[in-house]
């Protein structure tokens, strides 16, 4: 089978969903999803930072020395509380990283629909759109002409809901192309 249509087809469905379902959830409560999110990063800075803290006392124990896991243990417990401290200013720059995701996705669907021009029994044209429309919107997230930030978390949330419906489509189009 081609590469292509293998890494295409490969875990599509479950993409398509977990997309579909994060979407649904930031666009119907996108103040609620941003806190969850805060939390989850911050504990799992914490978590991180606390394991590498152990291995580092575990590691001046044994070796009476300080190792680069300690340090790393510190810098991730600082990053923990600065997150959890500051998310409201680290939130101001999310949609930046979120729109230079987008171009990223959307670019590589512009280029694996070209790529797919040579299969007859794929609609390539499909892909084309879709890469479009993510090259879009993260072109709109990236410039943020919005005043407010839950209602571009939103927006967001609704491109991840297409994205999800699509790789669901990608998956039935790739399914015509014979092994």
């Amino acid at each position: 089978m081609d590469t292509l249509i293998y890494h295409l087809r490969r875990h599509a469905l479950l993409r398509g969903i977990v997309y579909a379902l994060a979407g649904l959830a930031i666009v119907v409560n996108p103040s609620a999803v941003f806190k969850i999110a805060v939390y989850l990063i911050s504990g799992y800075l914490a978590f991180m930072g606390l394991v590498d803290l152990i291995e580092g006392i575990k590691v001046k124990r044994s070796a009476d020395v300080y190792d680069s896991s300690f340090v790393l243990g510190i810098i991730f417990l600082v990053l923990a509380g600065i997150v959890l401290v500051f998310s409201k200013v680290i939130v101001s720059i999310f949609p930046i990283f979120l729109g230079l995701l987008l171009v990223m996705l959307g670019s590589t669907r512009l280029i694996q629909s070209f790529n797919l021009r040579k299969y007859t029994d794929v609609n390539w044209v499909l892909f084309l759109l879709y890469g479009l429309f993510l090259l879009i919107g993260g072109i709109l997230l990236i410039f943020n002409p919005f005043k407010s930030i839950l209602l571009l978390f939103q927006l967001f949330g609704g491109i991840l809901i297409v994205m999800g419906i699509s790789e669901c489509l990608t998956l039935f189009q790739l399914r015509k192309i014979d092994n």
